[in-house]
């Protein structure tokens, strides 16, 4: 009886899972739903914006993100391979038009994750940058991904260091 006990408590025991059984997790990828930064971003338009995602339009010079960003889903798949998925919505020319694959890790004590981001792209707009970004792990479970990343920003004029607390959901 006492053995029986034994197993049933650790059938009933959840193993303790890390952000990266999360990150693989998550189905369908994960989309973006929201980017706060502190300070401010400051648009070359004027624009001063605290959520980047939800605001307006880059096209508009209204938001930060292109529209064609805002459906992007990025798959953190096993053996480190991260695809991003550039959704229905698609430029007609420039960075990316169809799936690509590239690489990701989560650090040893779960707490970093580098990737490259759907929205990091490389001078010319033809391709993602050479730079894997690398955030902070602010939460991560079923539900939720939350990242902060630091962003130097080099071609506005304001020369500003933004932080920004980006939050994915599970893609549907």
């Amino acid at each position: 009886m006492a053995v029986a006990a034994l197993v049933l408590f650790n059938a009933c025991n959840p193993v303790e899972k890390n952000h990266a059984y999360y990150l693989q997790n998550a189905t369908k990828g994960w989309q973006m739903v929201s980017v706060k930064s502190v300070p401010a971003y400051q648009l070359e338009s004027g624009v001063s914006l605290d959520e980047l995602f939800a605001n307006g339009d880059y096209e508009h010079q209204t938001g930060y993100f292109y529209s064609y960003e805002k459906d992007d889903i990025v798959i953190f798949g096993e053996n480190g391979v991260e695809t991003i998925n550039p959704g229905t919505l698609v430029p007609e020319e420039g960075a990316y038009t169809q799936t690509v694959t590239t690489s990701y890790r989560v650090d040893e004590d779960n707490s970093m994750l580098y990737f490259q981001m759907p929205w990091e792209y490389n001078d010319d707009f033809t391709a993602f940058d050479e730079e894997v970004e690398k955030c902070s792990i602010s939460a991560c479970d079923k539900d939720q991904l939350i990242l902060i990343y630091t962003r130097n920003d080099d071609e506005n004029p304001a020369k500003a260091q933004n932080t920004f607390t980006i939050t994915y959901e599970p893609a549907k």
